[in-house]
């Protein structure tokens, strides 16, 4: 790799009374928690899309889609573009065009536009979280970067559950539209404290931009991400299934090896081999399947199940995310103290227990004793997610910051995306396993059962329905309890299997320590060629 040498503005001062690197924190906690805030959302509002618009859900789920798709094309590049623009400049450009694409979003008039104009809020939108990433560990001093870090890491936790609530309420109450409208004020006041603030960064001059990587890399994890997404829907084995996830493999390695024989590469792959970020990011990967199963599992166990709204579920998911909020900045005052081994072993030990108690869940249990354990959880996330973070970028030298942000988010929308197909695969496979399972046990011919189907079928003649009626309304009965508690007993599966995944990342991470050193070795930068 070239080397660059790079001299970056340290801060001049204080604007009323607040230090530089408090102010660019703010601005860029706009925009991160203005993006996540809006994807959550709109998940809520499909529904209310697909009647409005009259659409088919095939074409309406690129709505979705289409965002995602946007992010993993344009992740990538954000590392070149803020070293070759500047991060002022980038970050700017990136609000102005989510905010605007919120605009054309809730002024779209049929599916089609909106699927497009969600790919424009969606290459802006896809900017905005490596880069205000890249402003914290490139402007604020070492021994602040963990309280500044955890501070920016709260409205990432909190707006995948707020997300939910809030499009609940304006779906239900004002108009979808809302959802993207209300952006639009937030994007102002960032643009406004952005361009008045945010401290232009020195550029890189004579950097070329890799566009073979640039495209394989798009194209790659779009179309990997696209079959990870229509796995669970399609099946595993199916044609389209298998046809994106094999083109999305060969593509992805086709692009490490131009990365690799690339002296400028648009993803600095070699990141890889510096043991503390590679380590951080293989706790990462099981810290996140391990969340997923309460991120994706619960709102869907609380709506289909317990015949929760999508508000009530949300505000039932709140003390989990106000846990993690209050949480982070105390772990970020600890870490320079302790370092991140034992703030991410405790965290993990309380994730674990946490998950592992859920996989006892059932219809009866108690929103108090389901808030309890939320709250462990969320006191976990504030204890592991930002040390993890933390360690693996503070190694990292400062030309290498901004690449090093790029692929740090581009493996967490893979990983996320990985999180969400595994355990909605799991969740059908185990109920299927356990439909079978109970059906083989459960049938007319045992007392209880017999005796139950007896009493229902007398109600339903008292009530006038004929013995056939009654006896095929008890038979369907009968199989919708058993369908019942064999979800119930999928849910608990993920749940127990979410735990042992967060029991192996206990393992790597005993490995992290107070001084970056891994196994011994210095992981203070990346090694050399």
């Amino acid at each position: 790799m070239a080397n660059i040498s790079l001299s970056l503005p340290r801060p001049r001062g204080h604007v009323r009374g607040l230090a530089y690197e408090w102010q660019a924190l703010i601005i860029v906690m706009i925009g991160s928690f203005m993006t996540m805030l809006d994807a959550t959302a709109v998940n809520i509002a499909l529904p209310k899309i697909i009647t409005v618009f009259n659409a088919p859900v095939s074409a309406a789920q690129f709505v979705l889609t289409g965002y995602m798709i946007a992010l993993a094309v344009i992740m990538p590049a954000s590392g070149y573009l803020s070293d070759t623009y500047g991060i002022k400049r980038l970050y700017l450009l990136s609000m102005f065009m989510f905010t605007v694409g919120s605009l054309l979003c809730g002024l779209a008039w049929d599916v089609s536009s909106l699927v497009f104009f969600r790919i424009l809020q969606g290459l802006g939108g896809g900017m905005l979280g490596p880069l205000g990433m890249t402003v914290i560990f490139r402007i604020v001093p070492l021994e602040k970067r963990p309280l500044v870090a955890s501070i920016f890491g709260v409205p990432m936790t909190l707006a995948p559950i707020l997300g939910p609530t809030v499009g609940g309420y304006l779906v239900q109450y004002v108009s979808w539209r809302v959802i993207f409208t209300l952006n639009i004020p937030v994007g102002a006041l960032g643009l406004v404290l952005g361009w008045v603030l945010l401290r232009e960064t020195e550029r890189i001059p004579n950097l070329h931009l890799d566009w073979r990587g640039f495209f394989l890399s798009g194209f790659g994890f779009a179309t990997l991400l696209y079959g990870l997404q229509k796995g669970p829907a399609l099946g595993w084995g199916h044609l389209q299934t298998l046809s994106f996830l094999v083109g999305g493999c060969v593509l992805i390695i086709l692009w490490v090896v131009v990365e690799l024989s690339d002296p400028q590469p648009l993803l600095e792959l070699r990141i890889l081999k510096n043991p503390t970020y590679a380590l951080g990011m293989g706790i990462l990967f099981i810290l996140t399947v391990g969340l997923f199963s309460s991120m994706l599992l619960l709102p869907i166990f609380l709506q289909n199940f317990r015949g929760l709204g999508a508000m009530k579920t949300g505000i039932l998911m709140i003390p989990q995310a106000v846990a993690s909020g209050l949480v982070m900045p105390i772990t970020g005052q600890l870490y320079n103290r302790l370092g991140p081994r034992p703030l991410v072993v405790s965290g993990l030990i309380v994730l674990v227990f946490s998950s592992w108690r859920l996989s006892f869940l059932d219809l009866a249990t108690p929103d108090s004793t389901l808030s309890m354990l939320l709250v462990l959880r969320g006191a976990a996330m504030g204890l592991c997610m930002m040390p993890v973070f933390t360690a693996a970028m503070n190694t990292l030298p400062g030309p290498l910051v901004a690449r090093g942000s790029s692929l740090t988010n581009v493996l967490n929308q893979l990983f996320g995306a990985l999180g969400t197909a595994l355990f909605i695969t799991l969740l059908q496979t185990r109920q299927i396993y356990h439909q079978a399972m109970l059906a083989q046990v459960v049938t007319p011919d045992l007392p209880g059962v017999r005796a139950t189907l007896a009493a229902v079928q007398r109600y339903l003649v008292q009530q006038g329905a004929s013995l056939a009626q009654a006896r095929a309304a008890g038979g369907a009965a009968l199989y919708q309890q058993v369908a019942m508690r064999a979800a119930v007993a999928s849910f608990d599966d993920c749940f127990a299997i979410a735990a042992a995944a967060c029991l192996l990342a206990i393992v790597p991470a005993l490995f992290l320590n107070n001084t970056g050193i891994v196994s011994g070795r210095p992981a203070d930068a990346m090694p050399r060629e």
